[in-house]
């Protein structure tokens, strides 16, 4: 069995006012009552017997008890008092496993509709694991998509890394075919990836040594042993340097739920999501998406909105402009950073 690693940081700014410090979206119970932090420890429990959460301080307790009503036992949160992105974070998960471990490694914020799909990319990933490999999750494309980044591949092998690209390049990507979406979900034994570390990111794997030890020591990550660790994204400090990594094609059914627009999919198509507070006069409910539960919200003569409805804010938006949600965000922050 495998670790399964949480990563918590995701701070859902594209889902603002419904996603905000003290609950980002992967906390946000809107499916079916669990959240998608709660569907991704469900759904990797096949795989694992262990469940880390590397988390925020400000929602350690929450996260914890969400994992003990999913169904953790004796679950373990990595609290961090300050957010050094995802190289910081796997470091931390590593250095507190056991060293021949493999730890699968996801975000807490993603959906994944087609389980079957998942779980057989899962193995695939764990048997490439156990041969000592970093093993990364790619998703076969479907579109043309500019807020992702690529891994040109061919089999197993991994050619290359790709940045989020422009239109133009994305959809030739597409039509030349050997590319796939970097999902973020991946595996390796916690030894391996202290050693990539330490080779192509040192003062990272020196740093996040010096913190996971106190951790260890006191059971508390301390803001100066985490503000010592060089802020770097795992693929930025490993992924992209390493000569042993490889990754596993899929199909399987994946959305990181990054705007309304994928929300609003996601709650139709899997969930069977109901406008109970809301009425519709002359406009069809299944093309818009209200959210709010303390007064009823009409829409009269409009298609295609999202409407959220809550205490502190009211967001009214037409489908299609769903990217434009981390302008307000910064508005916000700028304007009225109480409401965030």
């Amino acid at each position: 069995m495998m670790q399964h690693i949480l990563l918590c940081g995701g701070s859902g700014t594209r889902l603002w006012p419904l996603s905000n410090q003290q609950t980002p979206k992967q906390l946000l119970t809107l499916f079916d009552g669990y959240s998608l932090l709660q569907l991704a420890f469900r759904r990797n429990r096949f795989a694992c017997n262990k469940v880390t959460a590397i988390v925020n301080e400000q929602q350690a307790a929450l996260v914890e008890e969400q994992l003990l009503q999913a169904g953790a036992t004796a679950p373990v949160c990595l609290a961090e008092p300050v957010g050094r992105n995802t190289a910081a974070a796997i470091a931390l998960a590593a250095f507190t496993a056991d060293p021949e471990t493999i730890l699968l490694i996801t975000p807490a914020d993603h959906l994944i509709g087609t389980p079957d799909r998942y779980g057989m990319a899962i193995e695939t990933a764990r048997i490439l694991a156990s041969s000592n490999h970093i093993v990364t999750i790619g998703l076969v494309p479907t579109r043309p998509e500019t807020g992702f980044g690529y891994i040109s591949y061919s089999g197993h092998d991994v050619l290359r890394f790709v940045e989020k690209p422009d239109r133009p390049v994305a959809e030739a990507m597409l039509a030349a075919g050997g590319f796939l979406w970097n999902s973020g979900i991946f595996c390796c034994k916690a030894r391996i990836m202290l050693q990539e570390l330490q080779q192509h990111a040192p003062a990272i794997y020196e740093a996040a040594a010096i913190a996971a030890e106190e951790w260890k020591q006191t059971g508390v990550l301390s803001k100066a042993s985490m503000e010592a660790i060089p802020a770097d994204s795992i693929d930025y400090a490993v992924l992209e340097k390493s000569d042993i990594v490889k990754v596993v094609p899929s199909k399987m059914d994946w959305s990181d739920v990054g705007s309304y627009e994928a929300l609003a999919e996601a709650l139709s198509q899997h969930y069977q999501y109901r406008n109970h507070q809301a009425v519709f006069i002359e406009s069809d409910p299944r093309k818009s998406m209200v959210i709010g539960k303390d007064k009823l919200v009409a829409l009269v003569g409009v298609e295609n909105m999202v409407v959220v409805n809550t205490a502190s804010a009211l967001l009214i938006m037409q489908k299609g402009n769903g990217q434009d949600i981390k302008q307000l965000h910064q508005w916000v922050r700028e304007n009225r950073p109480e409401l965030l």
